[in-house]
């Protein structure tokens, strides 16, 4: 368990910073060099099939040489209509809106822990970025919530976000992002023996 913990603590803050931050911020330098380096999966304590394996890194490999400031621009910010919006409740609500009803539930659930963090621009949490480094804060500081912020408010729309968005041509290291994100979320969920609950999506 004290392991699972650790690997929430590091990968949901590198992973949910990758998505969350912009490639030019500066709070990504360090990350994108770790990426950079030819045998980065090594340290990654997630096992891989052969095939994914190759997939992931060939991606990676190929993806930092191209523009990700615009891949990041054209998949997550606009100004055109967004292939993969970023946010759950997009998926969840039957109007496709952020701000859904699976939004306020999750609100619910950080008021009433006492959970607060800021957002830029008043952006919902419900970003997969945010929810990452909010399951690492969790694992870091309230483990006894952890399984339930998976199983209620993130796992129910994480893998079918990340299967779309890993479909996206052009875009090869958010391709690569999306797979190994689905692959760590499962080792999760497997290690806490988590559940998750069969939802509808609308998009």
């Amino acid at each position: 368990m004290q392991n699972t913990l650790q690997q929430i603590s590091i990968y949901g803050r590198l992973l949910g910073a990758v998505f969350y931050y912009e490639p030019n911020d500066a709070r990504l330098t360090d990350i994108l060099t770790f990426f950079r380096q030819p045998n980065w999966m090594q340290e990654w304590e997630i096992s891989f099939d052969v095939k994914t394996h190759k997939k992931i890194t060939a991606l990676i490999e190929k993806g930092l040489q191209q523009n990700i400031t615009e891949q990041y621009q054209y998949l997550f910010i606009g100004p055109n209509e967004l292939p993969t919006p970023p946010w759950g409740s997009v998926y969840l609500d039957p109007e496709c809106v952020i701000f859904g009803n699976s939004l306020l539930a999750l609100r619910d659930f950080l008021q009433q822990h006492q959970i607060a963090f800021q957002t830029q621009q008043d952006e919902p949490e419900d970003h997969i970025g945010l929810m990452l480094m909010l399951a690492a804060y969790l694992a870091e500081n309230r483990p006894h919530l952890l399984i339930k912020f998976l199983r209620e408010h993130f796992l129910t729309w994480a893998y079918h976000f990340l299967e779309q968005l890993s479909k996206i041509e052009n875009s090869d290291f958010y391709q690569a992002l999306a797979l190994l994100t689905i692959k760590t979320l499962q080792q999760w969920q497997v290690d806490l023996h988590i559940n998750v609950p069969t939802v509808r999506f609308y998009r």
